[in-house]
């Protein structure tokens, strides 16, 4: 069940997993896992401000002052407010008396910078502190249903601006162009803004899964693949499509046409129960046996929420069994240096028979002009 707030649910959920655990405390920097907690986003920047959540009890902020108004009214929660000129060092070791009688380790977040950690490590001297993943992963992965909403809405503007930016022309223009008019799109379909810089990799740049948008001029004959997503309410999505300038080879048709098979298995494994790793099996035999398993070198698809790249990874070793809820990419690809690249992604959610597909243009291989 989903209420208009879920934070405080969220909280109450992960004072239990501490608890369950044995830890005393969440140390959760400006991050996404701080939005998914309290409501409060910005971008992260060089003063301390840091979510304390016991085991038991108040969470309370380490905020500086300029924030501390923001805070309030963003989470309803107080907090241990510290002054430019002063430093936060004061507020901080009230935030350690504050809780120096909770037993057990400190669990910290990732992204909280190394500044930070240190500057918490010598506040609490003597306490053990260790990773907050398990916490905050088992919080996440399952999403609700205003969630799966919100994903929704972001995969259908990415829908959109794939069926538009195919109508205009990609030859003379440069890679960043093409970037551009994805971005202007997505954001006049009505996102927040883009989810990751959009990726446009021509010709031989194709061939590289991570290549960033530059000023190579799009020829005739290239293939390009588009890969990209926006933001929406804080959910993001993430779709690849790959395209090619003109009537296409023989050789990229048929790799294009295995990638879209692979694609389409591993979709069709998805349902619960099914360990992360069988998606990722589905995809690579289905490449294996069309003879491009050796040009498959990445693994087959990611966790997408607030974040871009979340739990769960769907990849070789990862047991966990998909649950209802997790929303993950599924995105096989084949790579040919020098020559080109073939990339077809979807997020999908897994649901109580399957799973639902967040974004749905076509498959088929695009021609552009």
């Amino acid at each position: 069940m989903t209420t208009a707030n879920p934070h405080n649910e969220r909280l109450a959920a992960a004072q239990r997993e501490l608890r369950q655990r044995s830890a005393g405390l969440l140390a959760v920097g400006l991050s996404s896992s701080m939005q998914y907690l309290t409501g409060f986003t910005d971008e992260p920047g060089e003063r301390l401000l840091v979510l304390l959540v016991p085991r038991d009890g108040e969470p309370v902020f380490v905020v500086p002052e300029l924030y501390a108004d923001q805070v309030r009214a963003a989470t309803g929660l107080e907090g241990f407010v510290w002054a430019d000129q002063e430093g936060a060092e004061g507020a901080l070791a009230s935030a350690v008396e504050r809780f120096r009688r909770l037993p057990g380790a400190i669990l910290v977040e990732d992204c909280l910078w190394a500044g930070f950690l240190l500057a918490c490590q010598k506040a609490w001297p003597k306490r053990e502190f260790a990773s907050a993943t398990p916490v905050l992963s088992e919080l996440r992965m399952r999403k609700d249903v205003r969630e799966v909403e919100l994903l929704r809405r972001a995969g259908a503007i990415a829908d959109e601006a794939f069926r538009g930016v195919v109508r205009t022309p990609f030859v003379g223009r440069t890679e960043l162009e093409v970037a551009a008019v994805l971005t202007d799109l997505m954001r006049g379909a009505g996102a927040d803004d883009v989810a990751f810089a959009p990726l446009v990799a021509s010709g031989p740049a194709a061939a590289l899964p991570h290549h960033r948008a530059g000023q190579r001029h799009i020829e005739p004959g290239d293939v390009v693949i588009l890969d990209f997503g926006c933001r929406t309410g804080g959910y993001r999505s993430d779709i690849s499509r790959t395209v090619s300038c003109g009537a296409p080879s023989r050789d990229f048709a048929a790799a294009h046409e295995a990638v879209r098979e692979a694609q389409q298995r591993a979709v069709d494994a998805v349902r619960p129960g099914v360990p992360a790793e069988e998606i990722d099996r589905a995809a690579r035999d289905a490449l294996t046996a069309r003879g491009f398993g050796d040009r498959f070198i990445h693994r087959t698809g990611h966790g997408v929420g607030l974040d871009i790249h979340e739990p769960p990874y769907i990849v070789a070793g990862n047991e966990v069994p998909l649950e209802p809820g997790m929303a993950f990419s599924v995105e096989p690809g084949v790579y040919f240096p020098g020559r080109f690249g073939i990339r077809i992604e979807d997020v999908v959610v897994v649901t109580e028979s399957g799973s639902t597909p967040m974004t749905t243009v076509t498959h088929e291989l695009t021609i552009v002009h």
